[in-house]
């Protein structure tokens, strides 16, 4: 009997059929026994379609479904329960899986059987050709002060280097009117219910590039401090994670200022300053934010 954890790689794409060929052989190339792959294409309008009919046809085995447009979370959501293996991977169409991930993730489960969230280490590359090895420090056995390092940016998640259990979704699942931090909220979620467990080695190369939705200031403004309420009241954060919610308050503003600030959006700069004052004074008043506030000031 293979008692062995399979795996469901979801690929959601929306125009990324100039690389997606590359996150799909770096998937299907892993050598290990149990696992899927689901390419969801969101309504492309570039040539993603031909590109994955090519790869088809060339005898490469994954399930490809296509939907109108609706939004990574929507893709998620479908991937979540379209697959059929119990723990799932969501890799970004421009990113790639490294060798041997899967088996790396196999035995971290096995290792510590009780987690449902493993968060590994990823490779960064840049546009500029940079790289960074991004490691995630070793978690504590309280699940609140995982999630304050989480939320406070002690340690970061990176979609294709994390692996979740299905079981996680039971009571959580990505918004669909959220266009950018959807992962946040479930994040979020999963490090306050639920083990984790930390796989130093790197599992995945993400690519960052300026086109990319992380850095879309229309979504997040879309979002704004809304995503407060999403996380503490809308996300079944448990009581004793409540104490968390003031000072993410102010860092959700400090977040939006700098935005704010680097697309020229002063007067959302002031609107932002005025949040995170009230809640961490002393991040507001450093000398880089408080120069930022002042030039805001003397440019709307």
């Amino acid at each position: 009997m293979n008692d062995q954890p399979g795996f469901s790689v979801v690929i959601p794409t929306y125009n990324y059929g100039h690389c997606i060929e590359r996150a799909l052989r770096s998937t299907l190339d892993q050598d290990y026994p149990c696992f899927e792959v689901r390419v969801i294409n969101d309504g492309s309008t570039d040539n993603t379609a031909e590109v994955v009919q090519t790869l088809k046809n060339q005898g490469l085995e994954f399930d490809y479904v296509e939907q109108k447009n609706a939004g990574l979370s929507a893709v998620r959501n479908r991937g979540v329960a379209e697959s059929r293996y119990e723990w799932l991977i969501f890799l970004d169409a421009d990113d790639e899986m490294l060798d041997s991930a899967l088996a790396r993730f196999a035995a971290t489960i096995s290792e510590k059987p009780s987690a449902k969230m493993i968060v590994a280490a990823h490779e960064s590359v840049f546009a500029d050709g940079r790289r960074k090895m991004v490691r995630p420090h070793e978690m504590s056995q309280r699940r609140t002060v995982n999630l304050e390092r989480y939320l406070t940016k002690q340690f970061s998640i990176a979609n294709g280097a994390c692996a979740m259990h299905k079981s996680v979704f039971h009571d959580i699942a990505y918004r669909e009117d959220m266009r950018q931090t959807e992962d946040i909220p479930v994040f979020s979620h999963v490090l306050a219910h639920f083990d984790l467990a930390v796989l130093p080695e790197p599992v995945a190369r993400i690519y960052k590039h300026p086109g990319s939705l992380r850095h879309d200031i229309a979504a997040a403004r879309a979002v704004g401090m809304e995503l407060e309420e999403i996380i503490f009241e809308k996300s079944g954060l448990p009581r004793e994670a409540q104490f968390l919610r003031k000072q993410y308050h102010g860092r959700r503003a400090l977040s939006l200022l700098k935005m704010c600030y680097r697309s020229g959006d002063y007067h959302g700069v002031i609107k932002f300053y005025g949040e995170a004052i009230r809640s961490l004074p002393l991040k507001a008043l450093s000398p880089r934010i408080l120069r930022r506030f002042l030039m805001s000031v003397i440019k709307r």
